[in-house]
């Protein structure tokens, strides 16, 4: 009696299923044991090619270091990967956060740290005498501000890494429906601005520990006539707040501490046309709340600063951001790009590949670089590198396209990108 083994649809790669139903239907045991064989042998490679990995966790103090434990909060000692950014769960004295990417937990953590430089000129006695407790009392900070982290898989549907695996897809703009972006904005006072600037944060933060306290803190000062710095001169010991070199404003500080965030976005404005960037398309960008004004400006400088053809690529890409985290890390990308363009052989122009924008050198060499934490081999990447390889090879064949990346890489996706037809160049974070 002939033995069947039956497989559902679906279970097997199409090629191997139809060599298993071959020797389902031959008669012979050898006959049948060489095909069964063969069947087997074809999954093997199959599962070789589709071969995949969970991305690690890690400890904490691999990416922040002393900075993971603040005066107002304490990061979780275990990091997650979506694949491509790390997640951190975040407790501070304001309820609990999750913040997406190391470079974007940074910039929280900088800003909590401000929140905490200007609690502590509260609670002053030199900054109340000085401001005339009497008259105005002590500054009353408002109720705790209770975040719970995202879940994984909600994350991946709006963070980078989906932003990432959207393979040619075309997104919605997310600030259709909202208010426009600057009738939220005007009403940031000069005074509010100057301390932001001079803790080097943004002025124009969307972060509630920090915005909340920015403004009632410079209503304050305005209030009693007390100026920014002679108030932060007076806190004992300093405000004690470090320098952070993915949260700095300083590139930008004097525009963001002297215009309002209408004159800033008519700079923003101005950069863009001249990077020949249709109006229509940077009125979609400037007008993503996910975006401060100051996040604009710094990127349409980094932008100008690169110089690149076909610079709408970018913003029509970034303009779809529908996250705060995936806003910053197009800000950062273009910082990057614009801080290492000799490095990557002199980015020459951006080209949309598989829904990415990336570049040109003048050599005409493909360069994809990206602000990724770390690259595990998932489907994500698997699917996207793919889909960019038959892309950039019917357009160039033989083109030898190059990965650079500012995070480390599996050594499973390391081998897999390379089998592509792909160079891998890593690139030091920028400080």
């Amino acid at each position: 009696m002939q033995q069947r083994y039956d497989i559902a649809p679906g279970v097997l790669p199409a090629a191997v299923q139809q060599v298993f139903c071959k020797a389902q239907n031959v008669r012979g045991g050898l006959a049948r044991l060489l095909l069964v064989g063969a069947a087997l042998g074809a999954m093997a490679i199959s599962s070789t090619v589709a071969a995949l990995e969970l991305p690690k966790p890690a400890p904490v103090e691999k990416f922040l270091g002393d900075a993971a434990i603040g005066a107002n909060y304490k990061v979780r000692p275990t990091v997650r990967s979506d694949g491509v950014m790390r997640i951190f769960d975040v407790d501070t004295s304001y309820g609990e956060f999750s913040f997406n990417g190391v470079e974007f937990t940074k910039l929280r953590l900088h800003e909590l740290d401000a929140a905490a430089a200007i609690e502590k000129m509260s609670k002053s006695d030199a900054f109340g005498n000085a401001l005339g407790r009497a008259v105005f009392g002590p500054i009353k900070f408002g109720a705790s501000l209770i975040t719970k982290p995202a879940d994984t898989v909600e994350r991946s549907l709006n963070g980078i890494s989906n932003m990432f695996d959207r393979v040619g897809a075309g997104l919605a703009n997310n600030s259709a429906d909202r208010d426009p972006l600057l009738e939220n904005l005007l009403g940031v006072s000069d005074t509010q601005r100057e301390l932001a600037v001079e803790l080097d944060v943004d002025p124009y933060t969307d972060f509630p520990p920090l915005a909340q306290r920015l403004k009632e803190m410079a209503g304050a000062m305005a209030a009693g006539g007390l100026p920014v710095k002679a108030g932060l001169a007076l806190v004992p010991g300093g405000v004690g707040i470090a320098v952070s070199s993915v949260a700095t404003v300083n590139s930008a500080k004097d525009s963001l501490r002297d215009k309002t965030a209408a004159q800033v976005i008519a700079e923003v404005r101005s950069i863009l046309l001249s990077l020949d960037v249709p109006a229509e398309t940077t009125t979609r960008l400037v007008e993503n709340r996910n975006f401060t004004p100051a996040d604009l400006l710094i990127m349409a400088r980094a932008l100008k600063q690169l110089g690149a053809e076909n610079t709408t690529a970018f913003v029509e890409h970034a303009a779809n951001a529908g996250s705060r985290d995936t806003a910053f890390y197009q800000r950062r990308r273009a910082q990057i790009l614009a801080a290492r363009s000799t490095e990557l052989g002199g980015i020459a122009s951006f080209v949309t590949i598989a829904g990415q924008p990336i570049n040109v050198t003048r050599s005409g060499r493909i360069v994809a670089a990206f602000t990724f934490d770390d690259i595990a081999w998932t489907e994500v990447q698997q699917r996207t590198f793919s889909a960019a390889s038959v892309e950039i090879h019917r357009r160039n064949p033989g083109a030898a396209p190059v990965l650079a990346t500012t995070g480390a890489v599996t050594p499973m996706a390391a081998r897999a990108i390379g089998k592509l037809g792909w160079k891998i160049v890593q690139l030091k974070p920028q400080r």
